[in-house]
C-alpha cells in the first residue's frame, strides 16, 4: 500500500509509517524507560514507606505493579544499595566515587 497523508500511521503488520524508522526505535527505547519509572515508583510506594519519593515527580498517577514485578524490582534496588553501601564505608582510606552508567 503506497503511502499517503490519508494512510499515514498503523499499517497491518504494526509497523508505523510516515516517521523516520530512528524515530521509532528512539520511542520504543523511551517507552521501556517510562515503564520501568512507573514499576520504580510502585516499588517505591510500597516497600519504602516512610522515606523521601524521588520517583513520584517522573510518574503522573501511581500505578499498582503486580508482585511478581516489584519483589523483582525491590530485589534489584535493594541488591544495589547494599553493594553500594558496603562500598563505600569501607575504611580503606581511599577517596571513593560512585558512577551511575544508568541501570535501566
Amino acid at each position: 500500500m503506497p503511502r499517503t497523508k490519508k494512510n499515514r500511521g498503523v499499517v497491518p503488520d504494526g509497523e508505523v509509517t510516515g516517521a523516520p524508522k530512528i524515530e521509532k526505535k528512539d520511542e520504543n527505547i523511551m517507552d521501556t524507560n517510562n515503564s520501568s519509572i512507573v514499576s520504580k515508583r510502585s516499588v517505591e510506594k510500597l516497600y519504602y514507606t516512610g522515606q523521601k519519593e524521588y520517583f513520584r515527580y517522573f510518574v503522573r498517577k501511581f500505578q499498582r505493579r503486580s508482585p511478581l514485578i516489584n519483589r523483582g524490582y525491590w530485589f534489584r534496588m535493594r541488591a544495589i544499595e547494599k553493594t553500594v553501601s558496603a562500598f563505600l564505608t569501607q575504611a580503606n582510606g581511599k577517596t571513593k566515587v560512585v558512577v551511575n552508567l544508568g541501570c535501566g
